[in-house]
């Protein structure tokens, strides 16, 4: 399978080809490969009779919906269970939820984990019980291997997207937005702080005058819903997320705000955030992180690891790009 692999730099994840663990270098399948090296690969990616244990923040976001899906498939694919669960954005449960991994028999443990602190002792449990964690969306010291954005970087890629749109359609870039944050995850305000870098640099004249707090798309439609009360003519949103600026899509829909003075930037590339952008509508651009491909090279190291194998890079970063109407259907074709 070809996967787009993820380096330790954005540029190294930019490479397609699958990173393989216990195989010197790096192996691309393709048609020189040679037999002794893909039963090498076979044999390090045989789950058959593993359990994987999988869980995120929170399922109200849809790109982890369908990264769940993926990584479901692949997992089957290799012989292995899928379990998926989430937190509803709580730390305690969290700590239950690794507890009945690791009483369920789990192999391996992916976790979505904003305060490590709080998982420290339990995770230090799974790992004496032989189980292998990697961490999803953060750095974790006692995790096997990490895959996270680097948020800034994205963050940067959200704003250099509506500056490029309010530059080219006001007069000076001239434009009034508001800003869905969510201020009590760390990593979400490095990528806050590349959306406002890249607005300052490039389009100074674009204010956000209105900022909430927002992690599923009904926060997102809420929030909006509150942000036009405030300005009737703001002229569009920078979101954390598609899931959120989805929510806020139909608010500005709702509010009959969607002409070419409204435009709304996110990132994750998840599938209803693409077709909002085909569309042609106010949600104008997004940043793919390749989500379902990060999900499916978590289950492959995870299977990789638990076979005794290593993997290439502990801390792999999710490749990036801007996704707007002019290349969205390379993206929609990829997810289908």
């Amino acid at each position: 399978m070809m996967k787009k692999i993820l380096g330790a730099t954005l540029s190294a994840a930019m490479t397609v080809g699958l990173m393989t663990a216990g195989v010197t270098g790096t192996t691309v399948f393709a048609e020189d490969n040679t037999a002794d090296t893909k039963e090498a690969d076979d044999k390090l990616l045989d789950g058959t009779d593993m359990k994987i244990g999988c869980v995120f923040a929170d399922l109200g976001n849809t790109s982890y919906v369908a990264m769940g899906k993926a990584m479901e498939a692949e997992a089957k694919d290799h012989g292995a269970e899928f379990i998926l669960k989430d937190t509803g954005n709580d730390s305690s449960t969290l700590v239950d939820v690794i507890e009945n991994f690791i009483s369920s028999g789990c192999n391996v443990i992916i976790e979505q984990n904003s305060d490590p602190g709080v998982t420290e002792t339990v995770n230090q449990e799974a790992i004496d019980a032989g189980i292998i964690i990697l961490s999803f969306d953060n750095e974790m010291e006692n995790a096997s291997a990490s895959y996270l954005a680097s948020n800034y970087d994205l963050g940067y890629q959200i704003g250099t997207m509506c500056a490029d749109w309010a530059n080219g359609e006001f007069e000076d870039g001239a434009c009034q937005i508001g800003l869905l944050n969510a201020s009590s995850y760390d990593f979400i305000l490095e990528r806050v702080k590349g959306i406002k870098a890249a607005l300052e640099e490039k389009d100074p004249n674009c204010e956000i005058v209105i900022e909430s707090d927002a992690v599923t798309t009904t926060d997102g439609l809420e929030a909006a819903e509150n942000f036009l009360q405030a300005y009737p003519e703001l002229n569009g949103v920078v979101g954390i997320n598609d899931s959120v600026v989805l929510g806020a899509y139909e608010a500005f829909k709702a509010a009959d705000r969607i002409g070419d003075d409204v435009g709304l930037f996110a990132c994750d590339g998840s599938l209803e955030g693409l077709e909002a952008v085909a569309e042609g509508s106010i949600h104008r651009g997004t940043v793919s992180l390749h989500l379902n491909d990060v999900g499916k090279q978590m289950i492959d190291d995870g299977i990789t690891l638990v076979n005794g194998g290593t993997l290439e890079s502990t801390t792999n970063y999710f490749p990036l790009e801007a996704v707007t109407k002019d290349n969205v259907q390379d993206f929609i074709d990829e997810l289908n």
